[in-house]
């Protein structure tokens, strides 16, 4: 690890648990909001999935503006850190149980914090090897950065299937 930039380890982690909880959070989204006995919101399988769907497609709109806007006004680091904590505040808003204001809150917010945290983080990362003496291993480095993706995928759905539930 000393042949690369000191923060890819921070990079790497941080990534890792936001797409833990993202790769968690999924997994059960659709049970919650169609689960009619154990706190959920008894919504119609039709409605859940259009949820779902829309909630799917703007995760991966909003990286768009959030690039744009990190390019030109915010800075990576400052894009990064204001779209983890928006993301964070939205997992906890969706911890709030029976409200439907703040599921669609907690939803917005955290489609917002992806939009800002996503395309960012990575382009960072590119940054880190700008020097001469890490360009050589960039490559590495986003093997490296992309395996806390795939290890925190993997969690995620070891988490969810030891809860016993599945969406089919």
């Amino acid at each position: 690890m000393r042949q690369h930039p000191a923060g890819l380890p921070f990079l790497f982690f941080t990534e890792m648990w936001e797409r833990f909880g993202y790769y968690l959070m999924i997994g059960i989204f659709f049970l919650y909001m169609t689960d009619t006995q154990a706190g959920g919101l008894g919504f119609e399988r039709a409605t859940a999935s259009d949820i779902y769907g829309t909630f799917i497609a703007l995760v991966y709109v909003t990286p768009f503006v959030g690039g744009l806007l990190a390019d030109r006004v915010l800075g990576y680091r400052r894009s990064i850190v204001l779209g983890g904590t928006l993301m964070g505040i939205g997992y906890l808003l969706l911890a709030i149980p029976n409200n439907l204001t703040t599921f669609y809150l907690s939803m917005g917010v955290m489609i917002l914090g992806n939009g800002f945290f996503k395309p960012n983080i990575s382009t960072l990362l590119g940054n880190l090897y700008n020097e001469d003496r890490y360009r050589a291993r960039k490559d590495d480095g986003y093997n490296i950065f992309y395996m806390g993706i795939n290890i925190a995928a993997y969690q995620g759905g070891v988490v969810q299937a030891a809860t016993g539930e599945t969406v089919m």
